[in-house]
């Protein structure tokens, strides 16, 4: 990883720590599931490190305090804990992948614009669009509306892309080959493909207002905004391919799309309380600085932003309720995504917690047998 990278997973929120009620890491998963959680995110992480290797100039090798492999791998356990092995390896790889795209968004791995970033995630969009092409017309057709948008934002930027994009675009390209070879994926590929159309306008436009083109947006515009830059929504269209009911359905989406904003608004504000003190030094907008800036007091800041994720955490169980009976697997891992998540980061980053933190970990939960 290059220095200002590691300066960067240097950074710690004190904050954070003295004013949240630090939770056990492991507190978001049914203590009866742990030791299986540990045990399927252990076993995974090999085939997920396979995907990885080739593209280590982003993706730190899982020794290192800058890897997200460790975390990427439980995250998927715990959401799927009786999910396969490849299944387990394919969405915790897809979690490393999305962290790479974020840091290139957020221009951690490189300094990039809004125009570069809309380039980057057509470049991202077409890849998908055109691994997939054989399986629905309409995949061709984005191959190609996405090649030349592309084409055309690249050229407005006037900027080549550098190792990282190369490694992240290496890295994707890999795992929509995986993808592909799911049942489900066909179906859920148009999901998947806007989901990235949007992830990708609310990106870039994440990074004017970091960069100054545009005035720092409100409370509300930034929370609708971050619901899309947390990438939980990308995540479960995906996931959808992975580990959906069978058969597939494309409107197993549409049925889930209420509750996955919800659930993704509640990741993005339990993340912005845990990197307030990062995006201060970087200049970024985050929940609890936005009220900051209008005059609100850190310390009751930081208990609105924990009080609306309350409120969301209700709204988001209430939508989960009202899904039909053959959406239940999705609901429940929906469920153990958002808990396990949100217990994460009030415990600690997702960064600093290595392959062998992982297997101390079970180790330890299996009483050091």
């Amino acid at each position: 990883m290059s220095d200002p990278t590691s300066a960067y997973f240097g950074i710690r929120n004190d904050l954070a720590d003295r004013l949240l009620k630090a939770s056990h890491q492991l507190a978001g998963v049914p203590e009866g599931d742990r030791g299986a959680v540990l045990a399927a995110a252990l076993d995974a992480v090999p085939e997920a490190d396979v995907l990885l290797r080739p593209h280590t100039s982003l993706f730190a090798d899982g020794g290192s305090a800058s890897s997200r492999l460790a975390f990427s791998c439980l995250s998927a356990a715990a959401t799927f804990p009786a999910a396969r092995r490849d299944q387990i390896a394919d969405l915790g790889a897809l979690t490393a992948v999305l962290f790479g795209m974020d840091d290139i968004a957020d221009s951690i791995a490189g300094d990039w614009s809004d125009g570069d970033v809309a380039a980057f995630f057509g470049r991202i969009r077409a890849v998908l669009a055109a691994t997939g092409a054989e399986a629905t017309p309409e995949a061709a057709s984005e191959a190609a509306s996405d090649a030349r948008a592309a084409s055309d934002a690249g050229a407005q930027a006037e900027a080549a892309p550098d190792a990282a994009m190369e490694a992240a675009l290496g890295a994707w390209r890999a795992w929509c080959e995986r993808f592909r070879a799911h049942p489900g994926a066909a179906a859920h590929t148009p999901s998947l493909l806007e989901q990235l159309r949007l992830a990708g306008t609310a990106m870039a436009l994440e990074r004017r207002w970091a960069i100054g083109g545009e005035p720092w947006p409100g409370y509300d515009r930034y929370v609708a905004n971050g619901g899309l830059t947390i990438l939980y929504r990308t995540w479960w269209a995906a996931a959808l391919g992975v580990c959906g009911p069978e058969p597939a359905d494309p409107g197993h989406w549409a049925a889930i799309e209420r509750a996955t904003a919800l659930g993704a608004e509640c990741m993005r504000l339990a993340n912005d309380l845990r990197t307030f003190e990062r995006e201060r030094r970087e200049g970024k907008p985050n929940s609890v600085l936005i009220l900051e800036r209008a005059g609100t007091g850190i310390e009751a800041a930081v208990e609105r932003v924990s009080a609306h994720i309350a409120e969301l955490n209700a709204a988001f169980a209430a939508a989960l309720a009202e899904l039909p009976p053959e959406l239940a697997g999705v609901a429940e891992g929906q469920r153990r995504s958002v808990a396990f998540n949100g217990a994460w980061y009030m415990a600690r980053d997702t960064h600093a917690y290595t392959v062998r933190d992982l297997a101390v970990d079970v180790e330890t939960h299996n009483g050091g047998r």
